[in-house]
């Protein structure tokens, strides 16, 4: 199921993140569409999860342009299905089932690639083109746990670093993992 609106529990977690004290790096921030690095934004109630995933789209599909080829066409296709219907927040049991998945992509329209990778491109932010996910999950068993996995590091190599954020019942807190982690903790800052 997909709409142009985010879920209202997601909307409030997102103010509610951006609100937290970040890093003091603004190289470690991905809103400022550095290539390599994304943001996993996550709240969690009961067993419920809702997430907001958001990414240079260079990072996920190797590329920010209008797809040119029946190669980078399936790539595309094959990505959002894949984000549309793998939970991007898990139990270590794997217990979370996806109740509402969104997944927003407008692709670069010019001649820009960006294939210099880990370059920070604010000086054009016209020239691109990031994946915005959001999801709704329901995980059994989510209470009694402080562990979470994502897949989202092992799945995609162009994912060098991903910025953690969450709220829980427990406080609100922050991570990051590098290519091919994917076990978080849940902490308090």
């Amino acid at each position: 199921m997909t709409s142009n609106k985010l879920p209202a529990q997601i909307l409030a977690a997102a103010t509610i993140l951006t609100a937290a004290p970040l890093s003091a790096n603004a190289s470690d921030n991905p809103g400022t569409h550095q290539h390599g690095h994304a943001e996993l934004q996550v709240a969690i109630s009961n067993n419920q999860v809702d997430l907001i995933f958001t990414s240079p789209a260079y990072n996920l599909l190797g590329f920010e342009h209008e797809a040119r080829t029946g190669e980078q066409e399936a790539s595309v296709k094959e990505t959002i299905a894949w984000l549309r219907t793998t939970p991007l927040v898990n139990t270590p049991e794997s217990s979370c089932r996806i109740q509402d998945a969104d997944v927003h992509y407008e692709a670069n329209t010019g001649d820009d690639d960006h294939r210099d990778q880990g370059h920070d491109h604010d000086e054009k932010p016209a020239r691109h083109s990031d994946i915005e996910v959001s999801q709704s999950l329901t995980c059994s068993g989510l209470e009694g746990s402080n562990e979470l996995t994502t897949p989202l590091t092992i799945r995609f190599p162009g994912l060098e670093h991903l910025s953690l954020e969450w709220v829980w019942p427990e406080g609100q807190g922050s991570g990051r993992l590098a290519q091919g982690e994917s076990l978080f903790k849940l902490t308090t800052h």
